[in-house]
Order: C-alpha cells, then structure tokens, then sequence
C-alpha cells in the first residue's frame, strides 16, 4: 500500500541531484528514476518483499540494489530516509514543488531561482504573469504560456488523486474488510465508484451486525494502510492513507447497505434528480432506505439492495459510471439504459511492452498472464527506435522479437500478435519504413515526442497511413501534470471511419485517454470502435483492465462498441486496413 509514497521518496532524490548537477549525479538521477518506476509496478505491496525484523530483502526485486535496499527499509521502519531528509535542506523546498508542473525541468527551476529568487510557486506564478520569467535568456512569451498553463492545471488538482493511480489500493483495501469475519458487505462508493478520472476521498462502505460494529471499526483503525486516523465515532471513521488520501469508513446496518451506497455513490446531480421524482411519487430516500409517505408516516418499503430504489420507482437501474445527472434518469424512465461493457467481456490485450524495449516481463509471461486472464489472445506492441529511452528496436532486434512470438506461441498454443508501438515524427511520418511495417500485424501510432508540434496534423496523418491500426493516447494527456493537447475531434472521427483506423483507450493511471467524452461522441454520433488497452509494461499492469473498462462505462461503452471484445478471428479481420 505505501508503493506510490516511497516511489515518490525515489522521484525527489532523483530531482535533488538534478537541480543540483554535480558530477556523476546524471547517473544517479537515471537509478532513482528507475527504482521509483520498479516500486510503481510491483504486483505486491513492498513490505511484502522486506524483513524488517533482519533489516534485508525477503525476496530479491531486480534492479534494487544493497544501496537501494538499505533506504527501503529505513523508511518501512521509522517512514522517512535520511540521506533524502539531509539532501532536502541543501535547497528550497519550493524548487521541488515547482519539479511537479509537468515541462518544467531542474534545469529551468534551478535558473529561476539563481537568477530571480523564486523558491515558491506563488513567486514563480507572480514571475510568469509580470513578464520576469519571459525576460530571461532562452525564455519566451510560449514557454511562460506553457508553464503558466500546467501550473493551473497543477494547482486545479492538487487537492485530487489521480483514480488509477489509488485504484489498486482501493481493490485491496475492499478484499482486506471482507476477510473480516463480522463483515456482510463491503463496496467502495463515491466518485471512485463512478470512474471519475481524480478523486478528492474515499467513501468506504460497511455491513455489518449493529452489535458487531466496534469489533468492525476497531479492526479497520488498526490497519497497516492507515498513515493516521483524525476522528473515530460509534458508526464512522475519518482517516489518512499514507498517500495523504482521506477516507471515510461508514459501517451500517445490511438492510440499509444498498440505499447507503445509492446516496454516497451520487453524483450530487443524479441524486437531487432522483429525488425530485421519489418525492412527486410520495416517496424518501435517503441512506437508510427508501420510504412510503403515507398519512404523514414514512413506511420503508427498500434499501437492503442498490437496485430497490430505482425499481421502486418505476425505472431501470442505471449502472454508477454514468450518475452524472445528465440523460441517464429519462432513459431510466423508458427503460433504455444499454447493457455496458464488462471486464469478462474483453478478449485480448491490444496494447503492451515486453522486455525487448522498456517491458519487465518477457514476451511468454505476457502471453502467459493473458491466458490467466482468460483471454484469446495479445498483441506485443514494444516501441519503434525514435524512443531511444525506451529502447526502441532497431529492424536485428525485430527480427529476433517475431522469431521468439513465433516460438513462444506454438508452445504456449496461443495467438501472440507481431504488433508495435510507433512514433508520430514531428513532420507526420512514421517511425519505420512501409516494409517494415508491412510486417507487423498490428501497429499502434502515437506520439512522444514534441508534444505541442502540429499534433492535430500528425494524427491525421497517421491516421490514414495504410499500415497504422491504431492511435494511442491520442491527447497525450497526463492527469494532474499536464493537460494534453485540444484535438479537432470530429475530423479525427471522420478520417478513422474512413481510413477504419481505431483509437484506444488507456488505462494507464494518468492517462485515461481517449476522454470518456470523446469515447461517448465518437460511438453515438460516428459509429466507432475504440479498443480499451493498458499500456502494461509488466505481468501485472494487465490487471489495470479493469480500470480501464469501468472509465469506458463512464463513455457509455458497450460490449459491441469494443474492438478487443471480439473474438480472436472476429478482430483479425476487423482490423483489416
């Protein structure tokens, strides 16, 4: 549970030596960077690797180190790392803050600060709204618009989590209350619960017997996932994650668990809509059930299932992802809600990395990992050679990558796809020849690299290119750092109907990307396909799948409206350019 909190301990090593450029610190920069990568991706949580009690590594992590290990453990046991506690005072702590607005380097940080003084955020926005910072060598009017920009997105979401990046803990944290004997029911509600792309807490919902409930409170105070708890009563519990992440543990009665989850799962809209309709029907809800108003009395006829109050009402239940207060009560009402798209429902993985370029499993633990899922088949999508940091393939290393597929497919008896993820040069082409692309069978094109250059020309171009089926994360959009880029959607929707290229939906943390906005615009309005990926640069990533359809259901996705839904052959030929 505390992988996110010392990964991040390992980013702001990895930004102290860079501010401080001395000698030999590039190649610890590129180390720290690398552990905290390693400790973002492990399938457990860290304590589960470490023996405290012998102050070692229970079970060896490749790429951690002795060095590595040490600081690990330090922090698992006292929670802080000394050799960062002293760097830290070698320089404002602001610089650091100023390191989390995504584009603005150590290098830049470390000029504003030598030359203007800035060592907060508030100086830093006062220096890029009174011309200062413009005025400095290598500054420019659209650099201070670009950094303005990210430091309001920043500041826009700096009192929200990103979903995916907690979404594991919260899967964990709902396994770990249900193991406990006197627990009925547990569920996760509130804006995570609708996918929503960042939440500000996290609403935790318990059943259990009334006289059952402080065995139930006292058990969830004590948890390792808790860094504090700030208030404790009788049917509730306001705490902090380590991440620094509220949440609120409410315990109730089994018979008014469904109702508890219907009014703390909203949205706020959803509900006052919902409402409105019980009360000209003379009926209450609220989280203890749904109540008959009848002589003045209130008479509960539900509550004990989510679905009472929507059937008691006379509609049909509408799944969490699309409470927005928005159409979805009308159709309710007229029975129209369509049946959205499953988890089981998916039957191959579009989108990955193995460890010929920047992945850490191997193409047949991939491929195994699928199987586990009960998929069809997967594709292997490492990257093109212009991502030098990600270890592009060169056309020897390619080779070798379709040989191995080969092999690794006939043992396994498992369709494993030659596909690539490719990069969109700043002049539109592609990164690779037409003959080496013509040997892949499936390419993904995206962009990495020069992000702001002529993105809407880019996609376009590739999106007609005759050999990309794909585009990835089309905004480039990173939750909570950096906006993306704003794309003239409806051409790029008419160029993929035209040209039956197809864009993808990542389930990357920060990503999320295509936006369940545009997800919903380009089914309904164009009749597109969009595939639903996870980017997975290891065994486990393949799980965030699961993300990845529930912000899909927010886009009002259907099973039909998926290209990896297809069957293996359905897909082969769907794909066809």
């Amino acid at each position: 549970m505390v992988n996110e909190e010392l990964a991040k301990k390992f980013d702001t090593f990895a930004h102290i030596h860079e501010i401080r450029n001395a000698k030999n610190d590039f190649f610890r920069v590129r180390s720290y960077n690398k552990v905290a990568e390693i400790l973002r991706n492990l399938p457990k949580d860290i304590s589960e690797y470490v023996n405290l009690e012998e102050e070692h590594m229970k079970e060896k992590i490749p790429g951690i180190g002795d060095a590595i290990e040490h600081k690990i453990v330090e922090f698992l046991k006292v929670g802080k790392i000394s050799e960062l506690e002293d760097l830290k005072k070698e320089i404002p702590q602001g610089l650091l803050d100023m390191l989390e607005i995504k584009d603005l380097g150590p290098k830049k940080a470390k000029k504003f600060y030598e030359e203007l003084g800035i060592d907060t955020l508030e100086k830093l926005k006062k220096g890029l709204l009174d011309g200062s910072i413009e005025n400095l060598k290598g500054m420019g009017k659209k650099s201070v618009e670009k950094i303005l920009e990210n430091l309001e997105h920043l500041e826009e979401y700096s009192k929200r989590t990103p979903l995916g990046v907690i979404f594991q803990d919260l899967m964990d944290i709902k396994s770990l209350m249900l193991e406990h004997k006197k627990t009925i029911r547990v569920d996760i509600a509130g804006s995570a619960r609708r996918a929503k792309e960042t939440i500000g807490d996290i609403d935790l919902l318990v059943s259990c017997a009334e006289k059952d409930r402080s065995e139930v409170l006292e058990f969830f105070e004590k948890q390792d996932f808790l860094k504090q708890v700030e208030a404790s009563g009788d049917t509730k519990i306001t705490a902090r994650l380590h991440s620094g992440v509220q949440i609120d543990l409410r315990v109730v009665n089994d018979d008014e668990f469904g109702a508890a989850m219907q009014y703390f799962t909203g949205s706020k809209n959803h509900n006052v809509i919902l409402r409105t309709i019980a009360k000209r029907l003379n009926f209450k809800i609220n989280e203890y059930g749904i109540f008959k108003i009848e002589d003045e009395k209130e008479i509960k006829v539900g509550g004990k299932e989510e679905k009472d109050i929507y059937e008691i009402l006379e509609m049909q239940y509408i799944p969490p992802e699309i409470r927005q207060g928005n159409k979805e009560i009308d159709l309710a009402l007229d029975n129209e809600i369509p049946e959205l798209v499953k988890v089981e429902d998916i039957k191959g993985e579009l989108h990955c990395h193995s460890t010929y370029s920047d992945g850490q499993n191997s193409i047949e633990e991939m491929a195994s990992k699928a199987m586990d899922l009960g998929y069809e088949y997967i594709v292997i999508t490492d990257h093109s050679p212009n991502l030098a940091v990600a270890n592009g393939l060169d056309k020897k290393a390619l080779k070798d990558k379709k040989n191995e597929i080969l092999e690794v497919s006939k043992k396994l008896d498992f369709p494993i796809l030659f596909g690539t993820e490719v990069d969109i040069l700043a002049d539109g082409s592609i990164d690779y020849d037409d003959k080496t692309l013509s040997e892949f069978d499936f390419v993904i094109a995206s962009i990495h690299v020069g992000l702001e250059n002529n993105p809407q020309e880019r996609i376009m171009s590739a999106i007609q290119h005759p050999y990309v089926n794909m585009i990835g994360h089309p905004t480039t959009r990173l939750i909570g750092k950096r906006k993306g880029n704003e794309l003239d959607w409806k051409e790029i929707f008419k160029a993929c109907k035209k040209y039956n290229t197809f864009l993808e939906i990542n389930a990357q943390p920060l990503r999320l990307d295509t936006p369940y906005q545009q997800v919903y615009e380009g089914i309904h309005e164009y009749g597109l396909k969009f595939a639903i990926t996870t980017d997975a640069h290891n065994t486990s990533g393949l799980e965030l799948m699961k993300m990845g359809v529930n912000y899909a259901r927010r886009g009002w996705v259907k099973k039909e409206d998926v290209l990896n839904a297809m069957s293996y052959k359905d897909f082969v030929k769907a794909i066809k350019k």
